[in-house]
């Protein structure tokens, strides 16, 4: 059977193919797109970079999810942990793949977290994830983050904190409420997979986990830009985490760990 994301490979293709069936939908005054992804429902806007890889071309992270997925089956996992979970994708995933898995979700943007309740009523039958309508950090706080925004459309994807003295010129930014991870996560002795995708505040979300990176097995899945690699690497190689693997798409690069 043809794959969608083979289309990706020729070039004429990949970049006409987007704006035609875009321009459709926009003919129709439609953006609001319904798909389905490794079995799941998923409602989705044409709009958003991520929903429309999906929509279009039945790949996002497919290598990413593929590799985490294979590693999981060589050993009994208790939890996910997904820190930064935007609408859902590998929550919904990885709870429709291990039934007996606790997923534990983790997302302090309110618009993607309402598009996240939306995929999780439209997968009724997925009973074991809870959602944290906040983010993780080193501290308990109240933080600003920032997005893209084009015409009416708010970008959810790529929601980041907001650096200081930063040019936020044409971004949209709301604040959003942050709590130190070990407070919320109070495991011991459980195995663990922990996804990291937190638009570069990575290094925060690892302090706030001192104690639960410590007392559990954790095989960790993490993006990290190129220029926080050394040092976001340098304090995993201090908790004893072994790096295993990179894997790299759409100009972002997902490492993994183990600490076992």
């Amino acid at each position: 059977m043809f794959k969608k994301k083979y289309l990706k490979k020729i070039p004429l293709i990949k970049r006409l193919y987007p704006s035609v069936v875009k321009k459709i939908l926009n003919f129709f005054q439609k953006s609001k797109v319904y798909f389905s992804f490794y079995g799941l429902k998923i409602e989705g806007d044409i709009n958003e970079p991520m929903d429309k890889e999906i929509f279009l071309f039945d790949d996002y992270e497919n290598n990413q999810i593929e590799y985490l997925m294979n590693k999981m089956k060589k050993k009994k996992f208790d939890y996910l942990v997904d820190v930064g979970a935007n609408s859902g994708i590998y929550s919904l995933i990885i709870s429709k793949k291990y039934k007996n898995i606790k997923v534990i979700s983790f997302e302090p943007v309110l618009l993607s977290i309402n598009k996240f309740i939306k995929n999780l009523r439209l997968n009724s039958n997925l009973k074991n994830i809870k959602i944290y309508k906040f983010g993780l950090s080193d501290k308990n706080c109240s933080l600003l983050m920032k997005s893209q925004k084009k015409k009416n459309y708010i970008q959810t994807g790529g929601f980041g904190v907001v650096k200081k003295n930063e040019n936020l010129k044409n971004l949209h930014t709301q604040k959003a409420i942050f709590k130190i991870g070990d407070e919320i996560l109070k495991l011991k002795k459980k195995k663990i997979v922990l996804k990291i995708d937190t638009e570069g505040h990575e290094e925060f979300v690892i302090k706030g986990l001192n104690k639960l990176l410590a007392n559990n097995q954790i095989l960790l899945q993490i993006e990290i830009f190129d220029k926080n690699f050394s040092k976001i690497d340098n304090i995993l190689n201090k908790k004893k985490f072994q790096k295993l693997k990179s894997i790299s798409s759409d100009g972002k690069t997902d490492y993994y760990y183990i600490n076992y």
